[in-house]
């Protein structure tokens, strides 16, 4: 298994399968999509379970709310591939976005790689073109699993900034690469939890 991509949802019910659909239809082969629900109230459960047959999907529903920083630890604990990468419930990625990420990875020998993101609406209408170094996002980051699983994954006690914390602790002893080519599209609506960080 190359690549896990960790997905974790809480109420996005109304944009889950824009997003797993995207990564369904990925240009690649190597690889399985984690989901995590963190005890949903909204209909995610019904939609997931629709996916539950699929081969590259893994559901996890967790039996009460834990925060996005424990239930990226939990998928990351229960991934197999070699690197990882989240993708947030309400954003959606470019069907080359798994295969240019892992050939920059396999072939710069990368610890990390980011490529760029492009905000949209809700109808696909883009808003922004935003670059990662500048503008860093949680999301769209290649990192090497055993990195990872060294630095303790994703903080399991933090409720919202875990992307702040894993990024200043990965980059204290490791490099981020960036792909300057906008495969993610960051879905930029009042109730996103990963925000822009100019704001």
């Amino acid at each position: 298994m190359k690549i896990s991509v960790i997905v974790t949802n809480y109420n996005y019910g109304k944009y889950l399968r824009r997003c797993i659909k995207s990564l369904l239809n990925q240009n690649f082969d190597s690889y399985e999509i984690i989901i995590v629900d963190d005890n949903s109230t909204d209909d995610s459960k019904n939609i997931l379970l629709e996916y539950i047959t699929n081969s590259k999907v893994n559901v996890i529903f967790n039996p009460t709310n834990i925060g996005v920083g424990a239930s990226s630890a939990a998928g990351g604990k229960q991934a197999l591939g070699k690197y990882l990468v989240r993708v947030d419930a309400d954003d959606y990625v470019h069907k080359d976005f798994l295969r240019c990420l892992f050939l920059w990875a396999r072939y710069n020998n990368s610890e990390a790689v980011a490529c760029d993101y492009l905000e949209v609406d809700f109808k696909g209408n883009v808003l922004n073109k935003k670059n990662q170094k500048d503008y860093p996002l949680a999301c769209g980051i290649l990192y090497r699993a055993d990195i990872l699983e060294y630095l303790g994954f994703w903080g399991a006690h933090l409720r919202i900034n875990e992307d702040i914390d894993m990024l200043e602790r990965f980059n204290e002893e490791f490099k981020i690469e960036y792909l300057n080519i906008p495969l993610y599209r960051y879905f930029q609506h009042s109730n996103s939890l990963s925000k822009e960080r100019d704001d």
